[in-house]
């Protein structure tokens, strides 16, 4: 309809680990709870700081997955899609990936990410087909409260504006929120735009030369 009108779509699985199969790859299954955070495209944008927010949030959420006696458990580990707003290589996703190693209390977080060539294997990517069924015929208004835009495609109504972009993403996730995937809830929430985050600052240079290891592929925050 114009610049930047579209919805960005942010999902998460909480992948469940078979507990019988301890030690073996399998033991890591390709299901489990699914959240969704959705945005508007012309006043948000994915990013590191948009990603730990919504890490936040799932600790709100997903408490018995995540949480164990009032606290995070000790090792988390992310699968991630290399994008250069979740690439383990790059200094926002490795400073917000510390602020959570300390503010949790962690013994160790991996941030991971599949070679080039072979990102069908993350597991994200099997719910998309889920996900994308459900949208077939689906349309969403892009000015259900009235028009914001001009003849020429201009937002002439920046409140009008927000308001129809957030019916529009409350109702995709009207449409998500129904959806069970293998047994498992699917739970989708539209995102106000928010700029009071921002980037936290790194550490001491000898904090991190001790407790940070970087790879092509791979981050890993830990006690030494």
């Amino acid at each position: 309809m114009a610049a930047k009108h579209k919805l960005i779509v942010s999902v998460y699985l909480n992948v469940d680990i078979n507990k019988d199969c301890m030690g073996r790859p399998e033991a890591v299954s390709y299901s489990g709870s699914t959240y969704i955070a959705i945005r508007s495209g012309k006043h948000c944008s994915s990013t590191a700081t948009s990603h730990a927010v919504d890490f936040d949030r799932l600790l709100e959420i997903q408490r018995e997955k995540i949480m164990h006696n009032g606290k995070c458990k000790p090792v988390l580990v992310l699968s991630v899609d290399g994008g250069p707003d979740e690439n383990p290589r790059y200094p926002k996703v490795i400073a917000h990936a510390i602020d959570h190693f300390q503010k949790l209390d962690l013994d160790a977080l991996i941030i991971f990410t599949n070679a080039p060539g072979r990102s069908a294997y993350n597991r994200v990517e099997r719910q998309m087909a889920h996900l994308s069924r459900e949208l077939a015929g689906v349309l969403l208004p892009h000015e259900f409260f009235g028009s914001h835009l001009d003849a020429k495609g201009k937002t002439i109504d920046p409140e009008l504006e927000l308001r129809n972009f957030a019916h529009a993403g409350e109702t995709l996730a009207h449409v998500w929120n129904g959806l069970v995937i293998d047994g498992h809830p699917v739970k989708a929430e539209y995102v106000h735009p928010d700029d009071t985050h921002s980037v936290p600052d790194l550490p001491p240079p000898a904090w991190y030369a001790e407790h940070v290891r970087e790879g092509q592929y791979v981050l890993q925050v830990c006690i030494v």
